[in-house]
C-alpha cells in the first residue's frame, strides 16, 4: 500500500514538473510601437453577427490589451513630448481622464522594465445584486515581459469598467471606460451579497 501510495505521488510530481516545465514563459505577440502609439478609447463598433455577450467579451478584452500595452510604451519613452501625447491617451480610457491609477501604474512598469504585456485568463464577472447594471466585472491576468521577451510575473486582477451601447443607425456602438483595473479585497468584500444571487447587465457608461 505504501509503495502504491508512493508510486501515485511519484507520478503527480512528474506531471506537475511536465506542467510547468511547457509553461509559456515567453511573449509571442505582435509588437508594433507605430500602431500602439494610435491606441486611444475610441468608441467600438462591432460585427452584427455577435450576440451581446460577445460583444462585451471582444470589446472588453481590445480595451485590456491596448490600454497595457500603451502604458508599456509610456513608461519607457524618454521623449517628453511623446510621453506627453501617450498619457494623454491612457486618461481617455477613465471616466472624467482619472489619474489615480495610470501613474502608479506606469512607475511599476518603469520599476520593473516591462516592454511586452498579454493578457490571458480573461472572463466577465456576473453582477451580484448591489452592483448597478451599468458596471460590469472583469477577472484576468496580465503578463509582463522584458526587453528579451522573458516573463517577469502574472499577476490576477478583478478589473471593473462600464459599457454603453449607443443607438446608431445600421451600427451596434459601444462606448467603454475603465473605472479600475484592479480592484482591492475589501472592496470586493463590500458590494458582495452572501445569497449569492447574480444577475446579467446591460451597461451604462459616464458620457
Amino acid at each position: 500500500m505504501i509503495s502504491k501510495i508512493a508510486q501515485f505521488s511519484m507520478l503527480m510530481l512528474i506531471s506537475v514538473w511536465i506542467i510547468f516545465s511547457c509553461k509559456d514563459d515567453k511573449y509571442k505577440g505582435d509588437y508594433n510601437p507605430e500602431a500602439i502609439k494610435g491606441y486611444k478609447n475610441e468608441a467600438s463598433t462591432v460585427s452584427s453577427k455577435m450576440d451581446s455577450l460577445e460583444a462585451i467579451n471582444f470589446i472588453t478584452k481590445q480595451k485590456l490589451r491596448e490600454f497595457y500595452e500603451l502604458s508599456a510604451l509610456a513608461s519607457n519613452t524618454s521623449d517628453t513630448v511623446v510621453d506627453s501625447l501617450l498619457r494623454d491617451q491612457l486618461l481617455s480610457y477613465f471616466p472624467k481622464k482619472d489619474t489615480t491609477e495610470i501613474y502608479p501604474l506606469l512607475r511599476d512598469l518603469a520599476a520593473k522594465k516591462v516592454t511586452y504585456t498579454s493578457v490571458t485568463k480573461f472572463a466577465i464577472l456576473p453582477n451580484d445584486s448591489i452592483t448597478p447594471d451599468s458596471i460590469k466585472k472583469i477577472a484576468y491576468s496580465i503578463n509582463y515581459f522584458n526587453a528579451d521577451k522573458k516573463l517577469i510575473e502574472t499577476s490576477n486582477r478583478v478589473g471593473i469598467f462600464v459599457l454603453k451601447q449607443a443607438p446608431i443607425k445600421f451600427k451596434r456602438e459601444f462606448k467603454f471606460y475603465f473605472t479600475t483595473l484592479n480592484q482591492k479585497k475589501d472592496s470586493i468584500q463590500k458590494d458582495t451579497i452572501s445569497s449569492g444571487v447574480m444577475q446579467k447587465s446591460s451597461g451604462k457608461s459616464p458620457k
